[in-house]
């Protein structure tokens, strides 16, 4: 067993614990400050909190995977998660939480939190998946499933929270994050769209990434014993 990514999948699962259980019974908002926090969908129509349960879960099966070996079949679970999930999503809500605060922190983090939603807590929802998911891809070899079975997981996702989204806004008359709000009813469909296509990208530079890191540190670990195999005496 490889005491590093031991130590990386320990960080990932408590903090993504630890956050979870802060976000739920420890903060408290004001609703004027945040006044659909507590509505329809609770914490779970929140992509950020449903990502940290993921990543939490994700992080727990590596820690059974390492404990199993790999030669277990537990690694084919957690491969599938990896590749399907765990990675494109991850980085999908990194990604677009920090481009759209880049823009305007208004669409995504409204400054009014400010002094009631602690700074280390954003970044545990929000920053710490990417060094996370980006270590994780270094340090563990993963089976990727076929281009198939991972992009339809990773799709059927992607759909069922936007359809989650809608339905909350059909349902409750609000929308989750306010992005959604200052979009016309022609570009919010656009931005949708965007953000499904996000999720398949990252899922390609996951696959990607994972082939080129693990396919030259096969062919190092072929090359060393020709390297370091002496050469033949000649004999006349």
């Amino acid at each position: 067993m490889s005491f590093l990514p031991v130590v990386v999948h320990l960080a990932g699962f408590s903090s993504f614990a630890y956050a979870i259980y802060y976000d739920v019974y420890e903060l408290q908002l004001p609703e004027h400050i945040h006044s659909v926090r507590e509505k329809f969908g609770g914490h779970a129509k929140y992509l950020t909190f449903l990502n940290m349960c993921l990543q939490c879960l994700y992080f727990g099966v590596c820690l059974l995977a390492d404990l199993a070996g790999r030669r277990s079949s537990i690694n084919r679970l957690k491969d599938i998660m990896f590749a399907s999930a765990a990675f494109p999503i991850g980085i999908f809500v990194a990604v677009i939480f920090w481009g759209l605060y880049a823009v305007d922190r208004e669409l995504i983090f409204p400054a009014k939190l400010d002094g009631h939603f602690p700074a280390w807590l954003n970044h545990f929802m929000h920053t710490t998946v990417l060094p996370l998911q980006l270590a994780e891809i270094y340090l563990s070899r993963h089976e990727y499933p076929s281009r198939g079975l991972g992009g339809l997981i990773n799709t059927g996702l992607t759909l069922a929270y936007l359809f989650w989204l809608n339905y909350i806004f059909q349902v409750a008359g609000f929308w989750v994050y306010p992005v959604f709000k200052v979009l016309s009813d022609q570009t919010r469909p656009v931005f949708m769209a965007a953000c499904c296509a996000m999720g398949g990208f990252f899922y390609i530079i996951g696959e990607k990434l994972d082939s080129s890191i693990w396919k030259k540190q096969k062919q190092t670990k072929q090359e060393e014993p020709t390297k370091k195999r002496p050469k033949a005496k000649k004999i006349d």
